[in-house]
C-alpha cells in the first residue's frame, strides 16, 4: 500500500501541527528522461548528465517533492518557508534511499525542507523517512504499471495508467493526477510528472476531493513518457 507509516513521535509532531494550516499532502514524483528533455538547464543538471537508462527501467519515479497543501488556494498562497528546525545529517538509511529516489541530491533536499516540508510539523528526519517510504511504494504501484504496461518510451494514455493502477489498488488510482508539459522548442506533450493526493495521515485521497483533475495539460488525455533511447 502507498501509506507510509509514521513512528508514534512523528504522529504527535504531525498532530500538533495540524492548526498549521494545511489540508493534504501532493506528492510530486518526476518522470526523469522527461524532466531532462524539458529545458536545456534541466539536461545540464548532474541528475540528467548521470541517468542512465538502468536506472530509469528500476525506478521510473523519482521525488521531487511532497508537498503540504491547502484546499483552493492557488499555488503562490500555498503554505511556504515555515519556520521548522534546520536540515541537518539524516541517518544513513534515509540517506541512501534519498540518492536513489530523490536523485538532485543534497542541494534539492535543502531546497525541499526548506520551502515545504518544515511546513509539515515533522521533523526532517520522519518528513525525509517519509518521502523515501513513499517512492518506494510508488514505484512498487504505479512505476511498475507503467513498465509492466510497456507505457515507458511510449504515448501513454491517463485514462489507461489510472484503468491498470485501479486493477492493482484501487484505492490509489483516484488519487493520481498524471501532468504533461510541452517541450521548449515544439514537440508533443511530455509526461512530466505523476501526483499523488495524500491526506495528512499520508493515505490516498481522491483528486477530486480537493479540486484537481486527473489529467493536467495532456492535450486529449495522452502524453509521452520519455525514455533516454528517445531523448531529444
Amino acid at each position: 500500500m502507498l501509506l507510509a507509516a509514521l513512528p508514534a513521535q512523528a504522529r504527535h509532531r504531525h498532530a500538533a501541527a495540524e492548526s498549521g494550516g494545511f489540508d493534504y499532502y501532493l506528492l510530486s514524483l518526476s518522470i526523469a528522461p522527461s524532466f531532462c528533455a524539458l529545458s536545456p538547464a534541466n539536461q545540464a543538471k548532474q541528475e540528467c548528465q548521470a541517468l542512465t537508462e538502468a536506472d530509469f527501467q528500476q525506478t521510473p519515479l523519482t521525488v521531487h517533492g511532497l508537498w503540504p497543501n491547502r484546499t483552493g488556494v492557488s499555488v503562490n498562497l500555498q503554505p511556504h518557508d515555515c519556520e521548522g528546525p534546520p536540515l541537518g545529517p539524516l541517518p544513513e538509511a534515509t540517506e541512501a534511499e534519498l540518492r536513489r529516489y530523490m536523485p538532485g541530491g543534497p542541494g534539492l533536499a535543502r531546497y525541499e525542507w526548506r520551502k515545504h516540508g518544515a511546513c509539515s510539523g515533522l521533523t526532517p528526519e520522519s518528513y525525509f523517512a517519509a518521502v523515501a517510504d513513499l517512492a518506494r511504494k510508488a514505484n512498487a504501484t504505479i512505476g511498475a504499471v507503467m513498465r509492466e504496461q510497456g507505457m515507458l518510451g511510449q504515448r501513454m494514455r491517463v485514462a489507461d495508467l489510472l484503468a491498470a493502477v485501479a486493477a492493482r489498488y484501487q484505492a490509489l488510482a483516484p488519487a493520481i493526477v498524471v501532468d504533461c508539459r510541452q517541450p521548449r522548442g515544439g514537440g508533443e506533450a511530455l509526461v512530466d510528472e505523476i501526483r499523488v493526493v495524500l491526506s495528512k495521515e499520508l493515505h490516498p485521497m481522491p483528486a477530486a476531493s480537493v479540486g484537481l483533475g486527473q489529467n493536467s495539460g495532456c492535450p486529449r488525455g495522452v502524453g509521452f513518457v520519455q525514455d533516454l533511447a528517445g531523448r531529444r
